[in-house]
């Protein structure tokens, strides 16, 4: 513990160094990922912080008009350091506001992330803080930068026509081009999207574990993470609350954060394949909204 608190204390001691250097974000810079604010109301007073995850399709460049591959809630809650990972499938048919019904992911594509994260809170009730979000390119760039993610596969993955994974069951560090083939794969699972937008949690967790092996060896890790992000991200939010956002990640334990998908019913609008989110979600709106937790 003592270890822990002083590793703290030097990496706070650092960033207090650090951070009048790094400054504020420039704006202008038009990279593939984006991490932007919604509300900006994360602090102690609430002690809730909900950030929107999107991945989008865009295979390079400005992914603005780009429709939503991924599309996660994650929830902390910084009084019991608890979380949650809430998952919906891109093609859940939903009011999107000013719009009318459709797939979520279009709303990605009509308004950016912003309408994005109106819809899923007109949907959930849950108050979005954050977004952050990237396209293939950026995704990728991320991975390389952090020398691969390392995670446990339960099967193998076989999707050569798809997503392109070719990948055995076991326990791997996957590079930027297996890790994208891996979160982008549907066709090799009988529960496609709902299994996939599962998945891609399981990555974020896997990346979540990264991180803090790197602070729990080395504190001033979290800088180059935090770096990492500048490089690769276009900023709309301070350092000192991204740092902020980085210590608390770097203490919530993987294991006290849930995996959920909203439950789903398969089924079709005229042509098109949706799913439809089951009724049920609603408790499980009410129960992530009051605890940030899953």
């Amino acid at each position: 513990m003592i270890k822990r608190v002083t590793a703290l204390v030097c990496l706070v001691a650092l960033v207090c160094l650090v951070l009048p250097l790094v400054g504020k974000p420039d704006r202008s810079f038009a990279g593939p990922a984006f991490f932007g604010r919604v509300h900006a109301s994360y602090g102690p007073d609430t002690g809730k912080v909900f950030i929107l995850v999107v991945g989008n399709d865009a295979r390079s460049g400005n992914p603005d008009a780009s429709r939503a591959d991924a599309i996660h809630i994650v929830g902390i809650n910084t009084d019991t350091m608890k979380g949650g990972i809430l998952n919906f499938p891109r093609d859940s048919w939903v009011n999107i506001p000013g719009r009318g019904t459709s797939k979520i992911n279009e709303a990605l594509y009509d308004g950016g992330p912003e309408l994005l994260a109106q819809t899923l809170e007109n949907l959930t009730g849950i108050h979005i803080d954050y977004w952050v979000m990237t396209g293939f390119e950026g995704f990728r760039d991320i991975v390389d930068e952090l020398g691969g993610v390392k995670m446990n596969i339960p099967t193998d993955v076989y999707d050569p026509t798809g997503s392109g994974a070719k990948l055995n069951a076991g326990t791997q560090n996957l590079g930027p081009l297996n890790a994208l083939a891996y979160v982008r794969t549907r066709h090799s699972f009988s529960q496609g999207d709902i299994a996939r937008t599962t998945n891609q949690a399981r990555f974020l967790l896997a990346m979540l574990r990264k991180l803090q092996r790197q602070v729990e060896s080395n504190p001033s890790a979290l800088l180059r993470w935090m770096a990492i992000a500048r490089q690769h991200a276009r900023l709309d939010i301070g350092a000192d609350e991204l740092f902020r956002l980085g210590v608390v990640a770097s203490q919530v334990k993987p294991g006290s954060i849930g995996n959920v998908t909203v439950p789903v019913s398969l089924g079709s609008v005229g042509a098109a394949s949706v799913v439809f989110i089951s009724s049920g979600a609603s408790s499980l709106y009410e129960r992530f909204k009051e605890t940030a937790s899953l």
